[in-house]
């Protein structure tokens, strides 16, 4: 008798344990986007890439998108000077797109140029970010200075440009 009800306890507490499901979709890579070139006289140029981050979609009416667009600045030579970078967060549904975060970053790889200011703002279904730097001289000198705005946009079907 004890075996029974020690069988049928053992039974019942298996059928009873809860079992976790993962309801959502598995993440998905990263979309490719190819980089785009802007070039000055002097030879230097910028590099503007779009990197998204994979995501995780648990509704299926709306999807969520996380990405970064990054322009950086480089010299003749090709050695990075300084970049700045948006980040932004969009919803979108088929028929309509949101931008519902956006954050700025932006960095200098030289010793002659320093970020000067940097914002963030976001409307509609674009992030945007600007970055002003300025070029100094060996000896601390001003030489000039650049701005560059970043704009991130995501479309009703979640491609970002």
């Amino acid at each position: 008798m004890r075996k029974i009800f020690a069988f049928l306890l053992t039974f019942i507490m298996a059928l009873s344990t809860t079992c976790v499901a993962f309801a959502g979709e598995m993440p998905t890579t990263s979309n490719t986007y190819p980089a785009e070139y802007e070039y000055f006289d002097d030879g230097s140029y910028i590099v503007t890439t779009i990197t998204e981050e994979p995501a995780v979609s648990f509704a299926r009416a709306t999807s969520t998108k996380t990405a970064s667009k990054t322009a950086t600045y480089k010299s003749s030579s090709g050695a990075s000077l300084w970049s700045v970078t948006v980040t932004g967060t969009f919803s979108y549904t088929g028929s309509s797109a949101t931008c519902t975060s956006s954050s700025v970053s932006a960095n200098s790889y030289s010793s002659s140029w320093k970020i000067n200011s940097k914002s963030a703002s976001k409307s509609g279904a674009t992030a945007k970010a600007t970055a002003k730097a300025y070029q100094y001289d060996s000896n601390g000198k001003y030489i000039t200075s650049a701005t560059k705005t970043v704009s991130l946009t995501c479309s009703v079907n979640g491609k970002l440009s």
